[in-house]
Order: structure tokens, then C-alpha cells, then sequence
């Protein structure tokens, strides 16, 4: 629902006396969800073409607290959750563990670890409003997580099948998975790794091509993410990759990166590792992936400085 807009002051006099009358009217909330689902819409048709990472952090860092805030109000926001899940991860991941992996490039471990602690924390958040959101789809998520994978694949089964729960399971499921990287639940977020799995595979099966096959790159990265000595497959891994890459002709240069820090890694395939980082930063740029892909040259950029510490030949 969209805060409504008001010609006259006639008009706007009538609606808050109704309000009063009614006393179930949160102006609050109305002119809060109004913000989100303009913001939403402004940012979709407009908001890659100028976005530059410098510019937006600071911005997106501020998002954070907002969001909070505006949760405060309305705490149970559909679009709201997951913008809020959203913007920690995006600033946790895009920016902070970014300039942790810069400083340990430089030799600053103790600045590295406080700025990891800083993205648990974000971390933490997101997969404490994740929670919250699926809790709000269906008072039975707890009982359903409790009852063991088999019992919380019904559940999800039965709770997400059109096309637009997509983007709820793929959200909540990210949110699951960055908690296990450096946030104070990690160790306790590990066992739900399978809950996390099911929800993005799930959100797969009902939109493929969600975020540029964003569920697809996440199966990936969990797929690599040991090495095929150990046991792990990195070529299925490999292959979704490709899969999602091809989704949007390689032009989200953020699965590429993944490509090569996960898959070409586990396989040990140093030339994948320095040809997929040099496609990212030898690219033009293209305004719909502007910003993420200024993320994604800008981590090819300190990989090819690790080269070296990845590969064992």
C-alpha cells in the first residue's frame, strides 16, 4: 500500500477524519511503506545509472540505521525486511569485507578484524529480520525449522509456489548464508546450511533468472566452496555458474569473480582463475550493472594480487 496523494486540502481533511473515526489508521505506516515503495521504484529505473561505489557506500551504510528505524514503525513490512536484509548484506559484503580484504593485503590484520567484527554484526541483522520475514508468511516456520529439513522442505513447498515468493525464499536465504561468515551465530548458523540450500534452490525452481541468476551462482559457490580432493564438486559447481553467467551474457561480472575465487580455485585452474578476473577488468562498462560490477572489477583487481596464495603449482 502506497501513501496516498492528496490535490486537494479538502481531500486530505476528509481521509484523516476518517482515519480518527476508524482508529485503526497508522499515518506512520502509510507514509513509511509510501517511502519504500517509491524508493523501490526509483531505484529500479534509475538508480544503476549513476550509482558509483565511493558515492554509495556512505549512502548505503546510512541505509542501515534507517532502516532500522523505519522497522520500528512498521515491523512487519514485507518490501521493508528485505530491503533492511538487503542493505546489510550488500554493505557488509560489497563494502566492509572488501576493505578487510585490502587491509589483510596490507598487512593490517588488526584493522581487518575490527572491520569483520563490523560486517557480523550487519550479518547478524539480516538473518534476524530473514527470520522474522518467513515467521510473518507463516506462523509455523519455527515448528518447521524444529521438525528437521524433510518437514521444513513441506513447509517452504507449501507456503512458496508462485513465481513473485521467489525473491522472498532468495533473500532469506542469502541472509542465512553471509550469517555463517563472520557473524557471532556463524557456528549455530552452520547446521541450517541445508535450510538456506533449499530455500535458494526453491527459489530457483519457481525464477531462474531471479537477480540475473543470483539463486543459481549461491548453489555454485556452495558446490566449490571445497576443494574436489576433499570431496567437493566443484564442477557442478562450475557448471551452474556458466549457467547463471549466460543468464545476462556474462555482463554480471560478480558471478565471474565467483567463478574464479570458488570453482577455478577448487579446481586448481590457475589460467580459468586469471582469464575469468582479466574478462572483468579489460570490460566496458554497462549502466544496468554499473555498480555491481565496479564491486566485482575492483575484487578481480585484489585477487590477481593474491594469485600467488591460491594456487599450490
Amino acid at each position: 500500500m502506497t501513501a496516498p496523494t492528496f490535490r486537494t486540502i479538502p481531500a486530505a481533511a476528509a481521509f484523516l477524519a476518517l482515519c480518527t473515526l476508524l482508529g485503526g489508521c497508522n499515518l506512520q505506516a502509510l507514509l513509511i511503506r509510501g517511502t519504500v515503495d517509491s524508493t523501490a521504484e526509483f531505484t529500479e529505473e534509475k538508480g544503476t545509472a549513476f550509482a558509483d561505489p565511493e558515492l554509495l557506500g556512505p549512502i548505503l551504510a546510512g541505509s542501515t540505521v534507517t532502516s532500522e528505524g523505519l522497522l520500528y514503525f512498521v515491523d512487519d513490512y514485507e518490501p521493508l525486511l528485505m530491503g533492511t536484509i538487503f542493505s546489510n548484506v550488500a554493505y557488509g559484503v560489497g563494502w566492509l569485507l572488501a576493505e578487510s580484504h585490502q587491509a589483510e593485503i596490507d598487512g593490517e590484520f588488526d584493522k581487518a578484524e575490527q572491520i569483520n567484527l563490523r560486517a557480523g554484526l550487519l550479518f547478524a541483522r539480516a538473518l534476524y529480520h530473514a527470520k522474522r520475514m518467513l515467521r510473518l508468511r507463516d506462523d509455523d516456520f519455527d515448528a518447521a525449522v524444529a521438525g528437521g529439513v524433510d518437514v521444513f522442505q513441506d513447509w517452504v513447498d507449501e507456503n512458496f509456489y508462485e513465481k513473485d515468493d521467489a525473491e522472498v525464499l532468495l533473500t532469506a536465504g542469502m541472509a542465512y548464508l553471509v550469517s555463517m561468515i563472520e557473524s557471532e551465530e556463524g557456528l549455530a548458523a552452520a547446521v541450517d546450511l541445508p535450510y538456506a540450500r533449499y530455500m535458494i534452490e526453491r527459489s530457483i525452481e519457481l525464477d531462474r533468472e531471479l537477480n540475473g541468476g543470483t539463486g543459481l551462482m549461491l548453489i555454485g559457490v556452495m558446490e566449490c566452496t571445497m576443494p574436489e580432493m576433499l570431496g567437493g564438486r566443484p564442477r557442478v559447481g562450475l557448471k551452474l555458474m556458466e549457467q547463471a553467467a549466460a543468464i545476462e551474457d556474462r555482463q554480471n561480472h560478480g558471478v565471474l569473480v565467483s567463478m574464479a575465487e570458488r570453482c577455478a580455485v577448487a579446481l586448481q585452474d590457475r589460467k580459468m582463475f586469471h582469464s575469468l578476473l582479466m574478462e572483468v577488468i579489460e570490460a566496458g562498462d554497462n549502466e544496468e550493472y554499473r555498480l555491481p560490477n565496479k564491486l566485482a572489477r575492483h575484487q578481480a583487481e585484489r585477487l590477481l594480487q593474491q594469485i600467488d596464495e591460491f594456487f599450490y603449482d
